[in-house]
Formats: structure tokens, C-alpha cells, sequence
């Protein structure tokens, strides 16, 4: 129920209410009806236990309804109708979902941060803390108060975190990350109900033991001051947990994903320059995003059921990379970046007979004068299954071998899979070198019956890449 539809049912109800107390007016019943009023707004202040039912402008519902219609209004029109409804303002003490941004600011504010600290400061003095399900804190809007925020951060946090939270968001721009209380979690009752965290720009390191998480489905840390070990004792005290987002984690060195999370089906790391080491072992994982510069070490310990595989990072060997989709044999989803040739046919791990989306991006600087785009091929004929194919091949094409339409050479032909379900191709930095063309040949010629859409694009962007990848879709 949104707000201009409870007025107009509250402006309802009061112009009902003022035409019986008119009619009762006229048969000279005034007086006790005045009286009979005055105790129901009495009872109404002593509701007892065992008849929680409130009456609102000549409604009787019973008091969890009215909560309920409470909880479905944003946080400014709670507080507004808080103000000029005494069942409301009963209610409002135990309102559930505090979001604190840039939008709870109203019009006669300058939109600055001492005006944000002011609302919250505000809304949690006549806020008990209790029944709180979700708490987002977001700062982004006003780093000119992040420090000021920190100090009250704290009993913020001590007001909200109750037994029976569910979703934690804090987020800031903070230039020195604030210590997360971690003590607040050390609370059984938290840990038994809480299904979300996420951070932005904070320290995260535990100084007690934390029991086991009962509850917690989703982590996302970003930019959060933890470590690997840190790291992974928090994940091995969180069975439940299902989706795990770490992007730009400076202090995070390794990433061991134990057996025991038999729930995780989403794993997407970016940006921890500092990771070198990542050990895969659980085995219902469904999505992995990861785009890192500097692992040396990447292990899939068990066969995976993965439906998207992303791994842009640059510094992992072609081969050894095609050698990790073994244990992925199902994949349907492919985002791959390789710095070298594919190796010949004979030397790639296994077909891929489930993959439909497959993106392949050759870094420009990676990129030879000779080099051979023809070598694609028997990565393509391993894909039987594919509907989508994008192709990064964007560079400078100064140096390399062109065509010459004055000597026409016939173009590479080899016996190949027919693509009877390829419906698009798309190559990003099309140029004139001559096995770019041969493969475009092939690949239009293998696919002639199904192919519906061929996009050769000479002029590329980054945004264009990413907006054309099938990894890039939200899980």
C-alpha cells in the first residue's frame, strides 16, 4: 500500500466517522458519544495482552496488521505518518527496514552530511532497535562526514544489531577503513538469524571466535581490509552460505574454499591485487567470476556443475587454463582471455558440449604481428552446443600480414564441426589481417544454416566488450 492510497483510505474512514458523530449529533446522542470515544482512546493507550486489537480512524484491525501496512512504507512516509497517527507512532517504534541514504534527506535540507547524521540521530532516538530485519547505511553520497559518521557508527550499530536481523549493508568512502565491531557478532541469537552482510571500505578482522553462522546466504566485501586467514575463518564457520563477492580486498593473499560449503553456487573475486592463490574445493559451485592479474595458483579440486566460467585474468597460461575446464566439463557460459595461441586439437582437454556463450578476448599487447587468429578454430569445433560467439581481437593492425585483392589466395579451409545451432558471431576490432579473415570465413561457412546475426565491428571500446559478454549478465 503506498502512501497516497493510505491517505485517501484514512480521508475515507475520517469523513465516515464525522457523519455518524453528525447523525448522532441530530438524535441528541452528543454527549455519549463523546464519552464512548474518550474510552476507546484509552483502551487504545492499555491495550492488554490478550486483545491486541487497535482501532485507526474507525478501523478495527488487530495490531499486526497495522504493523504490517506499516513496514510496506518507505522509511520517510513511515515517519511522516508516524507523526499524526498515535497507532502508527506505536508501531513505528518497531519498524523493520532502516535505509539511511541520500533519499530520507527532505526538501528544506542542503543535502549535506550534517543533515544526514542529524536524521539518523534522529529517527533512532525514537527507535527501540527492536524488530529491526534489514539495516543499510549508505555514506557514499557524503565523504565529507565519513569520520563524523564513524564516531556515531558504533551506537548505531549497538541500537540496530538485535536478535532477529536479517540483512546488514554498510557502505562508505572512507580513505581509512573503519574496524567493523565484530563483537556484536559474538551475539548467538544474531548469528542464528542474520542472511546478508555486506561491507564497503571497512576493516573487517575478528578479535573473538565466532561460532558458527546459521543463517548467512550472501557475503560481499568490498573494498574490506581482511585477509586470507581471516578470510577463511569466517567462511568455514558459514556452512549456509551461497553467494561469495570480494572485489578489491587489498589485504587478501589467498582464497580457500573448503568442501564443507556444499551451499555455495556463486563465486566472483576482482581487484585483490594481492591474491595468488585460490583453491577451490566445494562442489555445487554454479557461477565463477574471477578476474584477477597475479594468481599463480588456481585449483579446481573437483569435478564442477559450473553454468558460467569467467576468467579474464592475464597471467594465467592458455593451456593450463583450457586444462582447467576439465573439471568443468558442463559448462554453458565461457569468458576467457588468452595471451598466446590455443594449442592444436589434439592437445585441448576435452569438448565442451554443454557451452552456448563463449567469449574470447586476445589483449591487444599480446598481440604479434603474426599472430595466427586461425588457431581458434579447434577451440571452436570443441563447442558443438555454441549459439553465441564474441571474439575481442581488438589492436593495432599495423605490421600485420593483410589480404591483397590483387593476388587472391584461397583462405585456410580444414575439415571442421558444423555449427547447426550458432546464431551469432561478433568480432570486436575487425581488421584487414588475413587469418582474422580466414577464421570469419570459416566460422560464416561451418554455420551457414543457423547463422542469423554477424557483427564485424572495426572501431571497439571496452564497454562494448563488456556489454557484449554473456558473463556480464546479473546472477
Amino acid at each position: 500500500m503506498g502512501m497516497p492510497m493510505l491517505k485517501r483510505f484514512m480521508s475515507m474512514q475520517s469523513e465516515r466517522r464525522h457523519r455518524q458523530i453528525r447523525a448522532r449529533a441530530r438524535a441528541g446522542c452528543v454527549s455519549s458519544s463523546l464519552a464512548k470515544r474518550k474510552k476507546e482512546v484509552c483502551q487504545h493507550d492499555d491495550v492488554s495482552p490478550s486483545d491486541k486489537r487497535l482501532r485507526c480512524s474507525g478501523v478495527n484491525l488487530p495490531e499486526d496488521i497495522w504493523h504490517h501496512i506499516h513496514s510496506l512504507l518507505p522509511l520517510r512516509d513511515a515517519a511522516r505518518i508516524a507523526c499524526v497517527s498515535r497507532t502508527f507512532l506505536r508501531s513505528w517504534r518497531y519498524y523493520p527496514n532502516l535505509i539511511f541514504n541520500r533519499h530520507i534527506l527532505g526538501s528544506n535540507s542542503d543535502g549535506r552530511g550534517r543533515d544526514f547524521i542529524r536524521t539518523i540521530d534522529h529517527v533512532l532516538k525514537k527507535h527501540s532497535g527492536v524488530n529491526v530485519k534489514k539495516l543499510t547505511l549508505d555514506m557514499y553520497n557524503f565523504p565529507e562526514v565519513t569520520n563524523a559518521c564513524r564516531q556515531r557508527l558504533d551506537g548505531w550499530l549497538q541500537i540496530t544489531m538485535r536478535p532477529g536481523i536479517e540483512e546488514i549493508n554498510l557502505l562508505s568512502l572512507a580513505n581509512e577503513a573503519y574496524m567493523f565491531p565484530c563483537w556484536l557478532l559474538s551475539d548467538d541469537r544474531i548469528k542464528d538469524s542474520i542472511r546478508c552482510l555486506n561491507l564497503s571500505s571497512f576493516a573487517f578482522r575478528p578479535t573473538v571466535k565466532l561460532s558458527p553462522f546459521k543463517c548467512l546466504a550472501m557475503l560481499r566485501l568490498n573494498y574490506v581490509c581482511i585477509t586470507g586467514y581471516e578470510l577463511g575463518c569466517l567462511v568455514s564457520n558459514t556452512l549456509t552460505l551461497e553467494r561469495l563477492e570480494l572485489n578489491g580486498c587489498g589485504d587478501l593473499d589467498c582464497l580457500k574454499i573448503p568442501s564443507q560449503l556444499q551451499r555455495l553456487s556463486c563465486l566472483m573475486v576482482s581487484g585483490c591485487f594481492r591474491l595468488d592463490v585460490i583453491d577451490i574445493k566445494t562442489p555445487n559451485l554454479r557461477v565463477i567470476r574471477l578476474d584477477v592479474e597475479k594468481v599463480k595458483k588456481l585449483s579446481l579440486g573437483v569435478s564442477l556443475e559450473l553454468n558460467e566460467l569467467c576468467i579474464p585474468g592475464p597471467d594465467f597460461a592458455s593451456y593450463a587454463r583450457l586444462k582447467l575446464l576439465s573439471n568443468a566439463p558442463n559448462v554453458e557460459s565461457l569468458y576467457l582471455k588468452l595471451i598466446d595461441e590455443v594449442p592444436p586439437a589434439d592437445m585441448l582437454p576435452s569438448k565442451f558440449l554443454h557451452l552456448r556463450d563463449f567469449c574470447l578476448s586476445l589483449p591487444g599487447r599480446a598481440v604479434s604481428p603474426a599472430y595466427d587468429y586461425f588457431s581458434v578454430v579447434p577451440l571452436l569445433d570443441s563447442c558443438p552446443s555454441l549459439e553465441t560467439f564474441c571474439l575481442n581481437a581488438s589492436h593495432d593492425c599495423v605490421g600485420h600480414e593483410t589480404t591483397n585483392s590483387e593476388d587472391p589466395s584461397h583462405p585456410r579451409q580444414i575439415p571442421g564441426q558444423h555449427h547447426g545451432k550458432l546464431r551469432s558471431m561478433t568480432i570486436l576490432g575487425f581488421c584487414s589481417a588475413t587469418s582474422l579473415v580466414e577464421l570469419t570465413c570459416y566460422i560464416v561457412e561451418m554455420a551457414a544454416l543457423t547463422l542469423e546475426c554477424l557483427t564485424l565491428n572495426v572501431h571497439v571500446r571496452i564497454m562494448e566488450l563488456a556489454n557484449s559478454c554473456p558473463c556480464t549478465r546479473v546472477c
